[in-house]
């Protein structure tokens, strides 16, 4: 069998296979916590609550037991993975938790004869509330849900590991994860009818509860009536006759007592009966999936440091002189560092010497002008260094042009507009790179293979916050050129701080583009989920770079479904500002230590479809919808009423120009959103401004 394996590719499904089962252990924990929340609510009941533990605690294990295996096959070699046995043996004095088991406490009867008072009190209390039961029940299927979700996430990042691994082992290593799915499976369909048999007994519970509201409902009608009774007969006789309907009243007030209490028994056995017909966890994956507690103790380590710190120490090696000569020599290595967590990135590069680190910049522009974690200056001044050989190409591609564009054509020919459109498009790419050449624009980041794009405004020596501009829909490398690019709002607020606050425009990816035939536009989410873990990993690395920033984020039309998405790859920002953003994909939960924005004009182009998807096809959870979420007046007009009454057409149009208008730099068009954002990187960075 051959060998072939691509480093970067598997390594970033190692990377992606950890963090899922981080999110395994995450949903493990919630699944603990809402079986013990459900047990707790069991305790009057003992019988349902031995049965109940029995059968979900084994499910919590074997929840567990899956991040073990999963933990396991990522650091053990498969010939080298011990066997490991375990399971819990049920016994009837102890449950499967070590807890010894409870006998059900009834309340105390009145004793026959006794004189006694009859009171509301003795009237024996519901022992679990069924309203309770049915809420905890929901939540610990959810849970179960959640489980089998994560494992088969485990299993698709794991399935991708085909594609890039070809081995003699590898076969083995891929079916090491095998019982992820039936054991998956097993807890979810578990849970389910666990989930059904404590519904049963809540309307058991129910039931009894409406006969004790009945005898309730009597007793307070007996005491009522007590005030209206002949007076008490003095005679023997009559005090006797009196004493007989006493007592009748107290054993039927006994039995009616005792019935209740048997009544929620026969609820908690039947229970405890329809919980111990579910089948046991099979021996099987009882054996192949224990719980190592020592190796889900310890928290997991990036998979992604252990391949790229070696690397990058090595390119510092001599003062990286021979940086250069050795990723020529090993191309795939620039792959594997570019997937490196911008954090660990950062603490390399803060190590190294400043004449180490020009020495980098010289000879790896490219990779450090690209590498998140890597100083605000140093990667400006790496992608400076390319302007000058991107210019070179440039004015090649313009010569091509042009010779092409000299051929015989007829004025009406659509080449000849083509050729002249193209040499356009050159000339403003070329004015751009000798502004980046020159020091008078800031290149970020650029990956034109990508499709990568991020410029930055201001000085980040003096600088306080951060501005994060997203672009949305149209955008490319072009709408960057020119005489009105797409950087301008940032350029604004950069220049309004007095050098306190440091802006980037942002483009990470290929952005949704508007076209007749609809087959890449804004409508599919699908953009949003690619360009998530690229934005998380640029808001990543400028936080990693300056940790002492407030990060504010800008997101422009379907901008906003991209940051929405990247915090669920811990691309968090102290403060998102949607203008006219198209939201979320649901189920969406804010993060908790970011404040949210969002403005929109009243007659806005993504009003006629907010909140609606239909798989990949659009969002669900409009940015107004957002918990927390404070409205921003945009103060822009909505139609006018003679547009509303006919002509269609110009209602579109100022719905679209009223949607780009909060990208605009002019206070006259957008002076209240300029102004908001401005507010809230003033008091963020406490600066003096108007």
């Amino acid at each position: 069998m051959s060998f072939s394996v691509q480093a970067d590719e598997a390594i970033g499904i190692a990377e992606r296979v950890r963090l899922a089962l981080d999110d395994a252990l995450d949903r493990s924990a919630a699944l603990r916590d809402a079986v013990d929340a459900l047990s707790d609510a069991l305790t009057g009941l003992s019988p349902a609550r031995d049965a109940f533990d029995e059968v979900t605690r084994a499910r919590v294990d074997l929840s567990r037991g899956i991040v073990s295996l999963g933990r396991s096959a990522l650091t053990t070699p498969p010939c080298g993975r011990p066997h490991l046995r375990g399971g819990r043996r049920r016994d009837g004095v102890h449950d499967v938790t070590g807890r010894r088991r409870r006998r059900t406490l009834r309340p105390v009867a009145i004793r026959s004869g006794a004189s006694v008072t009859l009171s509301l009190d003795d009237i024996p209390p519901c022992p679990a509330d069924p309203e309770q039961l049915r809420r905890l029940a929901a939540s610990l299927e959810a849970a179960g849900s959640a489980t089998r979700l994560a494992a088969d996430h485990v299993l698709f990042s794991w399935g991708l590991l085909p594609g890039v691994y070809r081995a003699p082992e590898a076969s083995e290593l891929q079916q090491s994860l095998r019982q992820l799915s039936p054991a998956a499976a097993e807890i979810d369909t578990g849970l389910r009818r666990a989930r059904a048999a404590i519904e049963s007994l809540a309307e058991d519970l129910e039931a009894a509860n409406r006969r004790r509201d009945a005898l309730i409902a009597r007793r307070e009608e007996q005491a009522a009536t007590a005030g209206l009774a002949f007076p008490e007969a003095s005679d023997p006789f009559g005090r006797r006759l009196r004493d007989i309907e006493q007592a009748d009243r107290e054993r039927a007030f006994r039995r009616d007592c005792a019935q209740l209490v048997e009544e929620w028994d026969a609820a908690g056995r039947a229970c405890a009966a329809a919980l111990r017909a579910i089948p046991d966890v099979s021996w099987t994956l009882t054996r192949d999936l224990p719980a190592d507690e020592s190796l889900l103790a310890t928290p997991s380590r990036s998979v992604l440091d252990d391949a790229v710190l070696p690397l990058l120490h090595r390119l510092a090696r001599r003062g990286g002189a021979n940086a250069a000569r050795l990723l020529r020599e090993h191309p795939e290595w620039a792959d594997i560092i570019r997937r490196g967590r911008p954090e660990a990135v950062a603490t390399w590069w803060a190590s190294l010497s400043p004449t180490v680190a020009a020495a980098l910049v010289a000879g790896l522009p490219a990779l450090i002008g690209n590498l998140d974690g890597v100083a605000l200056a140093d990667r400006v001044a790496a992608n400076r260094a390319r302007a000058a050989g991107h210019l070179a190409d440039l004015a090649r591609r313009r010569e091509e042009a042009i010779l092409t564009g000299r051929r015989p054509v007829l004025r009406s020919d659509p080449d000849l507009y083509a050729t002249q459109a193209r040499i356009a498009a050159i000339d403003r790419e070329i004015a751009y790179f000798r502004g980046v050449r020159d020091g008078t624009k800031q290149l970020y980041a650029w990956d034109p293979g990508h499709g990568s794009l991020i410029e930055m405004s201001g000085d980040p020596s003096t600088a306080k916050a951060a501005l994060f501009v997203v672009p949305g829909t149209n955008t490319t490398a072009d709408s960057f050129y020119g005489e009105e690019p797409v950087t301008r709002f940032a350029e604004w607020q950069s220049a309004q701080a007095s050098g306190t606050v440091v802006s980037f425009t942002v483009m990470t990816g290929p952005m949704p583009q508007l076209s007749l035939l609809m087959l890449d536009g804004p409508q599919l989410n699908t953009f949003a989920a690619a360009r998530a873990p690229e934005y998380a990993a640029f808001v990543r690395g400028v936080e990693a770079a300056r940790a002492d920033l407030y990060t504010v984020s800008y997101e422009h039309s379907y901008a906003g479904a991209i940051g929405s998405a990247a915090e669920a790859y811990d691309g968090t920002v102290d403060a998102r500002f949607m203008a006219a953003a198209v939201g979320a994909v649901g189920p969406y939960e804010p993060s908790p230590g970011t404040d949210y924005y969002a403005a929109q004009g009243p007659d806005d182009i993504n009003r006629y479809y907010a909140g609606q998807r239909m798989g990949y096809l659009g969002f669900d959870v409009p940015p107004e919808q957002f918990r927390g979420v404070h409205i921003v007046d945009t103060g822009l007009p909505g139609s006018s009423m003679w547009k509303l009454a006919g002509a269609s057409p110009l209602v579109v149009k100022d719905s679209v120009e009223h949607h780009n208008a909060l990208m605009s730099d002019d206070e006259r068009v957008n002076g209240n959103v300029l102004r908001f954002v401005k507010k809230i990187l003033k008091e963020a960075t406490a600066w003096d401004g108007n």
